[in-house]
């Protein structure tokens, strides 16, 4: 992060966009716990007496629900949160005036791929493929991601 004119502290280019693959293992981490949760709230022990089976009680059953629930709201919230800054750092990508940098970009912060992929899938060798990272990256300006990011907060 840089400082900024007003004191703050501003997202490199490169921040920015490594910011997807982080959005998606956060969204990732949020549905494997509430899916933990909802398990759990699914299962029921059963005690054996020789006269009756006794159940896990209605009210521990009915406590767990209403933390999955508001779990999964929670959970919801931040997802469509996170939604929203994924689709503009597609669209920051997007907004590069150099296509071939743009499909540099996208596979690196996209699609997650390493440096090597990209160049054999593009038919580059590693080193061009880093300068083309390089000179995209140096296309996104500061208020490009500015802008982009104010439009989720």
């Amino acid at each position: 992060m840089e400082p900024d004119d007003r004191g703050g502290t501003t997202l490199t280019a490169k921040e920015f966009l490594k910011q997807y693959q982080q959005i998606n293992r956060e969204i990732d981490a949020i549905l494997e716990d509430a899916s933990n949760l909802r398990n759990l709230a699914l299962k029921t022990t059963q005690s054996l007496n020789p006269d009756k089976v006794q159940t896990q009680s209605s009210s521990r059953i009915e406590t767990i629900i209403s933390k999955v629930v508001d779990m999964e709201n929670a959970a919801d919230e931040k997802i469509d949160k996170l939604k929203k800054l994924k689709d503009e750092i597609i669209k920051v990508i997007a907004e590069i005036p150099d296509a071939t940098c743009q499909n540099v970009l996208f596979r690196r912060y996209i699609c997650g791929h390493t440096w090597e992929r990209i160049a054999v899938d593009m038919n580059y060798n590693y080193r061009w493929v880093l300068r083309l990272h390089g000179r995209g990256l140096s296309m996104i300006s500061k208020e490009a991601i500015e802008s982009h990011t104010k439009n989720v907060i």
